[in-house]
């Protein structure tokens, strides 16, 4: 498991403050610790093993090591926090003992090195410790429109060439979806600012999450002409896609007898074709000026 080296590497002190961002990583793991405790326990209660393994998997490799360490990982030669240390190594010790009965041995080893132990002491006779199954669904799903966010600034990064660590910001148009979770987007995707505006920057790479619009400014670190060159050879493909689904749409053989379920995927390309191409027609005319 790579991420216990990380951890057990990292440099702890009692000086400094915890910060934000971290407070909030471990609100978050800890209810989705909760919230994947209790869909463990009605998978056990139903002998769905296996379920029960990629619950536990996802936990572990997707939610603690992909986000919440990173959440939490103090900058290269930084020292982290007591408070968050701590807290690290307790959801460490709760996700070894889900996942023992699964993966006795390397999990048992790794226990024994988390902390001193007795003698005879081992992770084989502990019992799983008491989780919560109360949990915060609407923070959650904060989180997942954070993580859309991040992961988004990220994939314009790579279409930009643009290094992980040449600082961006972030424009959210209208109401933000993500408030109180700044310092998180704000570390996790480099960021210098995150403001609320009612129309994004002109030089502006727009996505949305949800009904959300957000805006990262290129501002001279692109080539206009290539940028818009670009945005009209993706409009050009997304408009030949929509004239495709509406033929479809509008084809009455099609609508009679193909299944609800087809059609409303069919609207749904519509839909999001639709949007899209206004944002391409938004982006090219401000680029243009």
């Amino acid at each position: 498991m790579e991420c216990f080296p990380l951890v057990k590497g990292w440099n702890v002190s009692n000086e400094i403050e915890q910060p934000e961002s971290s407070k909030l990583a471990i609100e978050y793991f800890k209810e989705t610790l909760a919230k994947s405790a209790t869909l463990l326990e009605d998978q056990f209660g139903k002998y769905r093993l296996n379920e029960a393994l990629m619950n536990v998997y996802s936990l572990f490799w997707d939610e603690f090591s992909a986000w919440y360490l990173e959440m939490v990982k103090p900058a290269y030669g930084s020292p982290i926090d007591a408070a968050t240390y701590e807290a690290t190594l307790g959801f460490f010790d709760s996700l070894l003992r889900l996942l023992h009965p699964f993966m006795p041995f390397i999990t048992e080893e790794l226990w024994q090195s988390i902390q001193e132990r007795k003698d005879g002491e081992s992770l084989m006779v502990q019992s799983v410790k008491e989780l919560a199954t109360e949990y915060n669904e609407a923070f959650l799903a904060k989180i997942d429109v954070s993580k859309e966010v991040i992961g988004n600034i990220r994939a314009i990064r790579q279409q930009k060439n643009l290094s992980p660590r040449e600082p961006l910001a972030l424009q959210i148009v209208g109401e933000s979806p993500v408030a109180g979770l700044e310092s998180v987007i704000t570390k996790m995707a480099n960021l210098t600012a995150i403001e609320n505006v009612a129309t994004p920057d002109d030089t502006a790479v727009s996505f949305r999450v949800g009904t959300s619009e957000f805006a990262v400014p290129m501002g001279s670190l692109i080539d206009k002409d290539a940028e818009i060159a670009k945005m009209q050879e993706e409009l050009a493909y997304h408009e030949k896609f929509l004239k495709s689904v509406e033929a479809k749409l509008n084809n009455p053989n099609f609508v009679s007898k193909a299944p609800e379920k087809i059609i409303a995927i069919e609207r749904k390309k519509q839909s999001d074709a639709t949007e899209k191409i206004a944002m391409l027609k938004e982006s090219i005319q401000k680029l243009s000026k």
